[in-house]
Formats: structure tokens, C-alpha cells, sequence
């Protein structure tokens, strides 16, 4: 887990750490300590925190590993180093390539690690704000509903290009899925529901590294080498969990209406004949190779 106000502070005297503590802690910082690397690598383990603050330990090579696995695991991290090590300039850069953001050395007043704590919360909430309007830019209004990630169309065809030129590349079939779910026949907030229950099951049972998104008023799923056989699989099993929901189950008209859901299948390279707008992107890619 994270805590908007989580630091965790690395150093090998306690009765620093405790100075820590008390003066972060009166400014309402969920503070946890470790004197050891160990410690340290252990508490990170179990939780991502908003700032780490830490002092540079021998083996030093260890503690690179340790402050690159923090950035590599949570990107927002801030990392402020203080330390009364002799940091040369070859290490000075090195901290600063592996994602350290800050770098104090000790004696240093309270007031002064107060303010580069402060100016580290600034610095991840900016990130993750950034993070926001970006994912937000590429998904469907739906996937706030959901919690589940659905791309908007123009991102979808964007995913759709990159794999079709994969699979040019290496030779490996791709397939493309477009569900219809018809909206005759039942009431806004009905179909609504069955959305929403549709694209819950599609997220929970396709593979982390297949696709999906909006397309024209359908709903797409691209599934990376994956032959016609294969997609014939997916189609058939996900048709029978959305009949078979228990959602739907309880209401005579929605369990009729479920089963007027279809899918269209298409696979590259031999049956992949796919509908306007998305025929575009076979073009783009063709001009591409013919120019290479």
C-alpha cells in the first residue's frame, strides 16, 4: 500500500532517526524508520512510500540497488539523499542517473529537510496528476465506472498499428474482435448495466497483454498471436460467461437481450478483411513498408 504522507527514513543512529520522527511527525508525515539496509529493503518490500529519505551506506553498491529498485517499482518516489559520505563527482552522477531527486549533506538544520520534504510531496503529486490526464486522455469515459482500463478509439487503433507491424515483423498471427452489443429492445439504464457487466467480464478474462477498447460504437479486443483457431476459443468462451452471468439471470428481458450479443472475428494475415475506420490502418502500414 501507499500513504499520501508515508516517508520512510533510512539511517544507522536512532537517536537521529527519532529527531525524524518527532519533527516530521508534528507536521501530520506518517513516518517509518530502518538503520539498516536490510530493514530499509524490507519495509519497501511491503509498502510504496511517497518520500524516502536516506543516508548513503557502505556496501555503497547495495544501496544503488536499492534506490534504482525503488524507482523502478514506484516512480513517484522521491528520493532524497542525506548523507555525510564523500560523495565524489563520478558517484554524485550516478545517484542522479539511477532516479535520486535530491541530495543534502549533513550538518543540516530541520527547517531545511522540512522544506525538501515539502518540495518532494510537490514534486510526486505533479507526477501523479500528470499520470492521471495521461491515462485519462487514453481511455473511455466507461473505464471510471469499472476501474478497469478501456481505451478510447483513437488510442485502440494506435494499439491496433503497433501490433499489426509486430506481427509483420515476426510473422505471428493477430486477432481482432469486435463485440456488438445491439442497444435496441431494453432501457438506457439496462444497457448500461450490460455494458458495464460486459466489459468487467472481457478485462477479467482476456490476457494482461490483449487489448481493449472502443471502436465505432463496439467494442474491440486485440489478442496478440493468437490464430483464428484461437480466437474462435475466446469468442466462445466469453459468450458463455456473459449468458451465463448472474446478473442477468434474475431479469427475463436482459437474459434475452444478452444473447443477441455477437462478436466478429478477424485474423492476421489470411482473414483479415476488418470494417472502416480500422482499414485505414492497414494502409498507413502498407505505405510504410512500401517506403522502407
Amino acid at each position: 500500500m501507499i500513504s499520501q504522507a508515508s516517508i520512510l527514513i533510512l539511517d544507522p543512529f536512532k537517536n537521529l532517526l527519532d529527531v525524524y520522527r518527532i519533527f516530521l511527525g508534528k507536521e501530520n508525515f506518517w513516518v517509518e524508520t530502518a538503520s539498516s539496509l536490510g530493514a530499509a529493503i524490507q519495509k519497501l518490500q511491503d509498502n510504496h512510500y511517497a518520500v524516502l529519505i536516506s543516508e548513503f551506506l557502505p556496501p555503497f553498491e547495495e544501496t544503488f540497488q536499492m534506490l534504482q529498485g525503488v524507482k523502478e517499482q514506484s516512480h513517484e518516489t522521491y528520493i532524497i539523499i542525506v548523507t555525510n559520505a564523500v560523495v565524489d563527482d563520478k558517484t554524485y552522477e550516478r545517484l542522479f542517473d539511477i532516479g535520486v531527486d535530491d541530495l543534502i549533506l549533513k550538518p543540516y538544520s530541520a527547517q531545511k529537510i522540512l522544506t525538501h520534504v515539502k518540495k518532494g510531496f510537490r514534486h510526486r503529486n505533479m507526477m501523479i496528476h500528470k499520470q492521471e490526464l495521461e491515462r485519462a486522455s487514453l481511455t473511455d469515459p466507461i473505464t471510471l465506472r469499472i476501474q478497469q482500463p478501456i481505451f478510447n478509439p483513437g488510442h485502440f487503433r494506435k494499439c491496433l498499428r503497433q501490433e499489426l507491424k509486430r506481427a509483420k515483423r515476426h510473422q505471428h498471427p493477430l486477432s481482432l474482435l469486435l463485440l456488438e452489443v445491439p442497444g435496441d429492445g431494453i432501457t438506457e439504464n439496462q444497457l448500461e448495466r450490460v455494458l458495464i457487466e460486459v466489459i468487467e467480464t472481457l478485462r477479467i478474462h482476456t490476457r494482461e497483454e490483449d487489448v481493449v477498447g472502443r471502436e465505432n460504437g463496439r467494442f474491440g479486443i486485440l489478442l496478440p498471436e493468437t490464430d483464428d483457431a484461437g480466437s474462435q476459443a475466446v469468442v466462445k468462451r466469453l459468450l458463455g460467461l456473459f449468458q451465463s452471468s448472474s446478473s442477468f439471470q434474475t431479469e427475463e428481458s436482459l437474459r434475452a437481450f444478452v444473447e443477441t450479443i455477437s462478436f466478429r472475428t478477424f485474423t492476421y494475415p489470411d482473414k483479415f478483411s476488418i470494417p472502416e475506420p480500422l482499414s485505414s490502418v492497414l494502409a498507413e502500414i502498407s505505405r510504410g513498408y512500401t517506403q522502407s
